[in-house]
């Protein structure tokens, strides 16, 4: 029983999803399984997608959970989520609300991405320091070719790995779009299963 049945088990919500959280060491690997599922198919080169195969991906390596444009407090973020619930359910119906819980609890820390990603193109991890000057000549000669630059917070679970749900983000100049992702594992693979869009411009 998932905590979307917390009510019948008697289990106070927030204690009852602290036990049906997926392995923490198995999320991690995984995370880095869906973020390269993500990426991969928007590799088009068109403004609005995630890059080119000839050009470089740009991901800054800090997790960010709420909107960038944001003030980067916990209180702020969870303010972020809380303010998107209801448009979240209604955009992706099938995603449960312990992936709400669990988004935020992952997120309750910052850390840092790894070079693990699996894609078909170049891509940098980029500091915070370096996408505080996008789109400067400064950034642009530090990542030649690039699209912008993406963010990703924490991967949410469900125990299983079967689904996940992130929040991220696409800045490139004048374009950009925040996206709340809901994937599924099928055949052993990730695949996008619904996106929810915050803001686009």
């Amino acid at each position: 029983m998932g905590i979307d049945g917390i009510g019948r088990c008697g289990y106070p919500p927030l204690l009852a999803h602290l036990a049906f959280r997926a392995d923490a060491d198995q999320a991690d690997a995984e995370q880095y399984a869906v973020c390269s599922a993500y990426i991969e198919p928007g590799l088009a080169g068109e403004s609005h997608d995630l890059g080119s195969r000839t050009g470089l991906v740009v991901i800054d390596e800090n997790s960010v959970f709420s909107n960038r444009f944001v003030q980067k407090s916990t209180l702020n973020q969870f303010r972020f989520l809380l303010g998107n619930a209801g448009h979240i359910k209604t955009a992706i119906p099938s995603l449960r609300r312990s992936a709400l819980f669990e988004l935020f609890f992952a997120n309750l820390r910052d850390e840092r991405l790894e070079r693990r990603l699996h894609l078909s193109t170049r891509y940098e991890l980029a500091t915070e320091q370096e996408t505080n000057v996008y789109p400067s000549e400064q950034f642009m000669r530090r990542f030649p070719q690039n699209y912008g630059y993406l963010t990703f917070s924490r991967v949410a679970f469900n125990r299983d790995l079967t689904e996940a749900f992130f929040y991220t983000e696409h800045v490139c100049g004048l374009c950009g779009e925040g996206r709340f992702v809901f994937v599924k594992k099928v055949n052993g693979f990730w695949i996008v299963d619904r996106i929810d869009s915050t803001w686009i411009s």
